[in-house]
């Protein structure tokens, strides 16, 4: 035992940094290990750019969600990740002003770039904005023309050819935590042209392909949701 003790403390005082280094290394590499096992493994992303402040209701929001699926593909899917930035519109900003109501135009045109680097680079697929936001986005090809995702199909509450109308969805109006949402929101998809050319050669084409299948399936249950 002396002998094992004593190559133990001859080996440490040559190799002391590669221990220490080496140890460190395994810390990391099971710390990481064990929070990738204890997290969700987000598949579905949704973005909402809105006045309201609905972090109390994403776990309302992915039941309705969850509740529309049609094929296994969604059903097997992993968590749903939704991203939740506070935008306020010009009039509903004018408003606030006028009735004294907390607003920071700075901080409101800091989430506007959020929302802009979220289409451009980021996970989300499905968004619900706010129509003045929606309108200034959709003419930079951000988003997937309906007639891509149903064909000819006559798309109810559909404002033009990229966007539907939420609220009056049946969706929405089925799912209680809609109900008290503000403003005029549009549901959209983000084009796959534009996240392919910006994101696909981080995540590779199947996977890219893989995701926006998905999301696109999801997109059309929820356009297409009935009450029954």
């Amino acid at each position: 035992m002396q002998k094992i003790i004593s190559w133990f403390k001859n080996y440490f005082y040559y190799y002391k940094w590669h221990v220490i280094i080496g140890a460190f290394v395994l810390f990391v590499v099971v710390f990481c290990v064990v929070q990738c096992s204890v997290q969700d493994k987000y598949e579905v992303y949704i973005t909402y750019a809105g006045p309201d402040n609905i972090a109390n209701q994403f776990e309302d929001i992915r039941s309705s969600v969850r509740a529309v699926y049609t094929t296994k593909d969604e059903k097997n899917a992993g968590a749903i990740s939704i991203r939740d930035i506070i935008w306020v519109n010009e009039e509903l900003a004018a408003q606030y002003i006028r009735d004294g109501i907390y607003y920071d135009a700075s901080q409101n045109s800091d989430n506007a770039q959020l929302l802009f680097t979220e289409i451009a680079s980021g996970n989300s697929f499905i968004y619900i904005l706010d129509k003045q936001q929606y309108e200034k986005l959709k003419g930079d090809g951000a988003f997937e023309p309906l007639s891509d995702v149903f064909g000819d199909k006559q798309v109810e509450c559909a404002i033009d050819e990229y966007g539907i109308d939420f609220k009056s969805t049946a969706f929405a109006k089925y799912f209680e935590c809609y109900r008290e949402w503000k403003g005029d929101l549009v549901l959209c998809l983000r084009s796959d042209t534009l996240s392919e050319s910006l994101i696909n050669r981080l995540k590779g084409s199947k996977q890219f392909e893989k995701s926006f299948k998905l999301h696109r399936q999801i997109f059309m249950d929820i356009v297409e949701f009935e009450v029954k």
